[in-house]
């Protein structure tokens, strides 16, 4: 059964480790795509990590990534999903998650047409959910095999439901959570560069978000960075850290968050 035999040796290779991070706070996922005239018409990388402490004591952790990328003509399709779960003695430390559908499509040598619709958690910043749905205009001032470099704006819908869990006022816990609905005008740019030989690669991206709620203007920047280092021809490892600052959060929570990561990935 070469077959099964196979996918056993891929499976083995995901079991890995993840080194340390903090909370979660991503808007949107930061594609990992490259140009769209790529002769990979299918582009994918997975990672996860299964980890206890030193100790063997109750604390479990289970960290989830996996980007796949699908090209045809002029028009290219992600998926990406990000699962991280903590818990201790069956309490939950740490519970987010991300899933995006995006699509990109060439509209001509400079301009793209990117839409998406997403959803998202975080238990520990009382997030129960967020549903977002948009559009946005892509200008590109470069688009290789190994540069990518464009900044666009458009318009999202967006649908929260916060509790008050992370609010620090006991008082507070059992308050009846928030549901937001309200459009927002986004802003985003990214810069990459990419080594196709040995997978060695640095991005930067920054999206901005902008709208009103309670009658004030609130607005939400996030700054992702990574630089992956190759280790072999399918084998790597990056360092991830997200930023976050909102200055409006929809329950009185801090401002600013940010997270750090390291992983080890498995490319095919």
């Amino acid at each position: 059964m070469p077959n099964l035999i196979h996918f056993k040796k891929i499976i083995s290779v995901f079991i890995l480790v993840l080194i340390s991070k903090f909370s979660i706070a991503q808007i949107l996922n930061t594609d990992k795509t490259v140009a769209m005239d790529s002769s990979k018409k299918i582009q994918s990388l997975i990672s996860v990590s299964i980890a206890t402490d030193q100790q063997k004591k109750s604390l479990v952790d289970i960290f989830y990534t996996g980007d796949f990328t699908f090209i045809k003509k002029n028009n290219a399709t992600t998926f990406y999903s990000k699962i991280d779960k903590v818990t201790n003695g069956g309490q939950s430390i740490q519970d987010v998650g991300t899933f995006q559908l995006k699509n990109n499509r060439i509209l001509n040598n400079k301009l793209h047409l990117e839409t998406f619709i997403q959803y998202q958690w975080d238990g520990a910043l009382g997030m129960e959910y967020r549903n977002l749905a948009g559009l946005n205009l892509i200008h590109y001032f470069k688009n290789t095999q190994t540069e990518d470099f464009f900044w666009g704006g458009g318009i999202f819908l967006e649908n929260e439901r916060w509790n008050w869990s992370a609010v620090n006022d006991p008082t507070l816990t059992n308050t009846t959570p928030i549901i937001v609905t309200h459009p927002k005008l986004n802003l985003t740019a990214k810069y990459s560069v990419i080594n196709p030989v040995n997978n060695f690669e640095f991005i930067i991206r920054v999206f901005n978000q902008s709208g009103s709620y309670q009658n004030s203007f609130s607005n939400r920047t996030s700054v992702f960075n990574q630089i992956q280092l190759p280790i072999s021809k399918k084998l790597s490892t990056s360092f991830n850290i997200d930023f976050l600052y909102d200055t409006a959060p929809i329950v009185p929570i801090d401002h600013f968050h940010y997270n750090y990561y390291q992983t080890l990935s498995y490319s095919f």
